[in-house]
């Protein structure tokens, strides 16, 4: 019996999470009430507060329980190509788009973080959500490394600064996507939009080639 109640009361938190969800994308975080949550959850306030301290204990819940991006993904890359890392580099990132593209929670997660938050204290940070849910961009600079090492950009590259043009690729677009969503096919565009950024990366110097006085 006590497991079964165990289950429930984890049933019901999962249930105020959703509509926490569902309103702060509708209302956005400040203008959503815990009255709005258990009215959308058909709950009472008393459900919420048996789970919930505050709103903001809420709002931490949400991005401390969801799965980073990078490891959702990673059943849907390729097990192969280890010898071609920026081929590696290139499906990591395409992945990435149409994931959040066809996905409506991951849109709507997205939605919450760009548009309908204003940070209040108590609440996480914003740096501390992209550090959880974003790409883990240790991994990314091991990647560029490996590029480096196979031949397939320049040694002269700065790392530290590609990271930053990416994120601010990465951010700038998906913020702008969904604004307007419908003004651009990422799932489909997503392939064209990763190679105009990979195409930022300088490429190594072709091999020398020394030619005698008759050729």
């Amino acid at each position: 019996m006590a497991r079964k109640t165990k289950a429930e009361a984890q049933k019901t938190r999962q249930l105020l999470i959703e509509a926490a969800i569902e309103q702060f994308a509708a209302r956005g975080v400040a203008s959503t009430t815990l009255t709005d949550i258990a009215d959308a959850a058909s709950l009472t306030r008393g459900a919420v507060y048996w789970h919930f301290s505050s709103k903001a204990e809420i709002f931490n819940a949400i991005w401390q329980e969801q799965c980073p991006l990078r490891e959702i993904i990673r059943g849907l890359l390729s097990q192969g190509e280890e010898d071609k890392p920026l081929f590696i580099l290139r499906e990591l990132f395409v992945t990435a788009l149409q994931y959040i593209a066809r996905d409506c929670r991951q849109r709507t997660l997205l939605q919450i973080l760009y548009h309908k938050c204003e940070f209040e204290p108590g609440m996480i940070s914003e740096y501390e959500i992209r550090e959880r849910i974003g790409f883990n961009y240790e991994n990314v600079r091991q990647i560029l490394q490996r590029c480096i090492a196979t031949g397939a950009i320049s040694a002269q590259i700065n790392i530290d600064t590609a990271l930053i043009v990416f994120h601010g690729f990465f951010c700038g677009l998906i913020k702008n996507w969904l604004m307007s969503p419908e003004r651009l096919d990422l799932y489909q565009q997503a392939p064209a939009l990763v190679d105009n950024i990979l195409s930022t990366l300088p490429p190594a110097p072709a091999p020398h080639r020394f030619y005698n006085a008759a050729s």
